[in-house]
């Protein structure tokens, strides 16, 4: 959810906040410029601990907690979007250090290029799903999606 939401967020801030498309892309890239720093961090804690799934689980409240500051509040989306940086780094460095301890390292190739094929096809089909929710309940029922959708993954 949190890499198809930037394309998203992008106009989601020109028309919440009154931003320019420059400023609403510098606060679109806040996501992926804290996670360039962040992840090697959490990497590095996340083998420490040894607790992946709570990480995973962790990241996943972390995301809930963004964009529901983005849905219901006007503060400034930096706060957002900077935590959700640090979601999306938490996510990535648990999440697929699972891939190789569960599956056998002579089939890692195969795996790892099965769990890329189905996260591009989650991408795909989701962001079509946001365009249609886009156009017919606005912004805010999109933000609502990604709220529900994650919050059904912290029930599991």
């Amino acid at each position: 959810i949190t890499l198809i939401c930037p394309f998203f967020l992008r106009v989601f801030f020109m028309r919440k906040y009154d931003y320019t498309p420059e400023e609403a892309n510098t606060v679109n890239s806040m996501i992926y410029l804290v996670a360039a720093f962040a992840s090697p961090v959490f990497g590095y804690v996340v083998d420490r601990t040894g607790r992946n799934v709570m990480w995973v689980f962790g990241s996943i409240a972390i995301t809930i907690l963004a964009h529901s500051l983005l849905a219901f509040t006007f503060i400034s989306p930096y706060y957002g979007t900077i935590i959700m940086g640090f979601a999306y780094s938490m996510l990535a460095s648990s999440l697929w250090p699972l891939v190789a301890l569960i599956i056998p390292e002579y089939q890692l190739g195969t795996a790892y290029g099965i769990c890329q094929s189905v996260q591009n096809l989650g991408l795909a089909v989701v962001s079509m799903f946001a365009g249609v929710i886009i156009d017919r309940g606005g912004y805010l029922m999109l933000e609502l999606f990604f709220i529900g959708w994650l919050s059904s993954k912290c029930a599991f």
